[in-house]
């Protein structure tokens, strides 16, 4: 098995933090870690347990899929077994918010609400 990437993992918290406006200094409290610690996380310098994964995802109101998903190694075909609606779910879960939204507006002008 490969190694998790953990400067992508990293990245990905940094990113979804930001889209949230929260502080390093505000997943720290929470975390009762040191606020270089979250840095040192988003920087891939420290690689978070488990559970500070969870409770990041948590406090980021996301689950830890969003962070890890790319690192999996296991794929099947399944697309065939799959609905258009499950397709197009699948495509956009792990968009932020602000991509959703967009594509949301973007939905209600093309196709009318």
């Amino acid at each position: 098995m490969k190694e998790l990437d953990f400067k992508t993992i990293g990245q990905k918290i940094k990113e979804r933090r930001r889209s949230l406006g929260v502080t390093q200094e505000y997943i720290a409290n929470i975390l009762d870690v040191n606020p270089s610690h979250i840095s040192n996380i988003e920087c891939g310098h420290a690689n978070p347990s488990l559970t500070a994964l969870i409770r990041i995802a948590d406090i980021l109101e996301c689950s830890v899929d969003y962070f890890i998903s790319e690192e999996y190694t296991f794929s099947k075909d399944n697309t065939k077994d799959k609905t258009l609606d499950d397709k197009i779910l699948n495509k956009i879960k792990y968009y932020d918010d602000d991509i959703k939204s967009k594509l949301l507006q973007f939905m209600d002008i093309f196709f009318g609400e």
